[in-house]
Parts: C-alpha cells; structure tokens; sequence
C-alpha cells in the first residue's frame, strides 16, 4: 500500500463522513466504497459503510460491513452497538442482545447502549430485564424522555401499572407533546381504575395527534366506566383494614372512596399515603380534586400546587381538563399556578 493510496482513501472516508452527516446516504456509501477499495484495512470506513447501508435499509449488507469492521478494530464499542442494531433489524435478537453486551464490555457507561438493549429485550418478551435495562440507561442520563417512555411500556407489560404511570409521567416530564406517551399514560391510567385521569390523557394524546383512533377509542371506554361509577350509589365498605407500610394500599381505597362520592373519607386515606410516601404526586392531585368537589378552594389549590412542584407539564395539562377542578379555574392563583 503506497502512500498516495492512503492519502486518496482517507480523502473519499471524509467524503463520505460528510455525506453521511447530511444524511446523503447513497453518497456516503459510494464514498465509502471507493475507500475501502483503495485501503482494506480502514476499519472506520467499514463502520461508516455499515452506518449508510443501514440508514437505507440494506441491514445484511450493513451487518457483513460491521464484521469486517471489527475483524481490524474488535475493541470498538460503536461498532458492536452498529451490529447489535443491524442484527435486531433482520429480527436475530438473541445474537443482537450478545452484541450489545460486547458493546458494554468496552463502554459500560453509554446510555444509548443501555437503552437499545432495553428495547430488545422487549422484542424478545423478557420485560422484566428490559425494565433493569432502562434503568441503567437512566441512571447515566436521567432527562431522556424516550428511555422513560420504554420503560413505561415494559412496565405496562408486566401490568405494574403505577410503575408504568411514573414512567410515563416522567417521560411527558421531558417531552409534553408525545402523543404516544399521553395515550399510554392513559392506559396505565385506566387499568388502575383512574379513569379520570385516564379520559385527560387519552384527550391530550388526541388532542396532539387527532388521527389517532385508538386513543379515540380508549377515551369512550374510560369515559363510560367514570360515568357508570358516578351513577353508582352503592355503599363502599371495606372488609379490612390496610396495611400500616403499603402507601398504595391506602391511596387506592382513597380513589374508590372518592368515586362514591365520600370526600372527606378519601381525602384522610390519602393523607395517610403521603405520611408513608411523601412524594406520591397523584396523591396532592386526587386530594386537591376532593377538596375542590367539597368547595374548599385555598385546600383545593395547595394540593394542586404540590402536585405541579412534582411534575408541572403533567398537572398542568390534567387541571385544566379535569372537571373535577372547575369550581377553581376561575381563581387567579389557579391561573398563575398554570402559567408557572
């Protein structure tokens, strides 16, 4: 290999290493071509080929590129993640999770790694390592609103849907307008059985992505299981009582308590939850909505204001579409907390 061909191969590298930053990406692969022909050896040029045969869809192509890649550079952590994304791309998930787990050999702190391995083990069905997936991939960058939404579907999946609800808010936390995480927000919602909280999201989700007909859907049946519970006058008595330690326990016989319409019974089970959890944000929103059902308005907006210091976009968005707090919209203090 003489000089003037080095020269020349690393010239059409970064051509095609600004060709593929554009996006250009018959370009950079012709680039690319043209530099590995030159230099056989330059493993980066095979990295950058596999990256321009994947963006257009040619995932083998991309996966033997990798492999070249590597066979010269086997210590690169990138190239691993390339691979681990092209084989998860032809469907080989079990030799993709082997990949990413080659990739975190050599980089153990990428959240990116992390987090595309999440959503692997969410293709292959194991939800639960999924989950512990995501969960070092936050741990390393905690404001990804795409990591926390993930995280939420796993949950959803394992049907630890308070869990799934946490996620989902923190991911909405991050990035207000997906559509996609208001809807299964909803969800999360609906299978607690807060189908108020429930109707705001699904009514957010549409209200960001009107052609969502699931969301549609999902509305009018959480709709009509808050009317059906408004309309029932049956009397809710408990057969035991919860346990001291379980938070959860006491706020969900608030809930229940509060769909029939005893107020001041729900706003003490929910006291007690914030004894034990202190942080529980649903806990300040749901007692803000009995004290401002039972008139007391100053109550009503002390609750709401530390549900928003929680999470602001969240509360925000469920105060002004929840009835249940109409008697205070008009307030200027409800106004202010609104507009931050």
């Amino acid at each position: 290999m003489n000089l003037i061909q080095n020269l020349e191969a690393a010239w059409y590298y970064h051509l095609g290493s600004r060709h593929l930053e554009a996006n250009e990406n018959d370009r950079a692969l012709a680039n690319f071509n043209k530099a590995v022909k030159l230099q056989s050896d330059h493993y980066q040029a095979w990295f950058g080929r596999g990256m321009a045969l994947g963006n257009l869809e040619r995932h083998l192509e991309a996966l033997k590129s990798f492999d070249e890649a590597l066979a010269l550079q086997p210590n690169a952590s990138f190239g691993w993640h390339n691979r681990a994304i092209a084989l998860g791309k032809l469907g080989r998930s079990l030799e993709a999770l082997n990949s990413f787990d080659r990739a975190l050999e050599f980089n153990p702190c990428s959240a990116s790694i992390w987090h595309n391995r999440g959503l692997t083990l969410i293709d292959m069905g194991l939800y639960d390592k999924a989950v512990l997936s995501f969960d070092r991939s936050l741990s390393l960058e905690p404001e990804v609103a795409g990591a926390w939404y993930n995280r939420g579907n796993a949950l959803l999946q394992l049907k630890l849907y308070h869990q799934a609800l946490n996620s989902f808010d923190r991911a909405i936390e991050f990035n207000p307008d997906d559509a996609n995480a208001w809807y299964n927000r909803g969800l999360a919602a609906n299978s607690m059985g807060l189908y108020k909280q429930a109707v705001a999201s699904f009514g957010r989700s549409i209200a960001l992505k009107p052609g969502g007909t699931e969301a549609v859907g999902e509305r009018r049946v959480a709709l009509a299981k808050l009317v059906g519970f408004n309309q029932r006058n049956a009397k809710f008595t408990p057969t035991s009582e919860p346990a001291g330690e379980d938070y959860l326990i006491w706020y969900n016989l608030g809930v229940e308590l509060a769909r029939k319409c005893r107020y001041s019974e729900a706003i003490a089970c929910y006291e007690t939850t914030l004894e034990i959890n202190p942080n529980f944000a649903n806990a300040f929103y749901n007692q803000a909505c009995c004290y401002a059902l039972l008139g007391f308005v100053d109550l009503a907006l002390d609750n709401l204001q530390r549900a928003v210091e929680f999470i602001p976009n969240l509360y925000r968005e469920l105060a002004l579409a929840d009835s249940d707090l109409s008697c205070i919209w008009k307030q200027e203090r409800f106004e202010a907390l609104i507009r931050g």
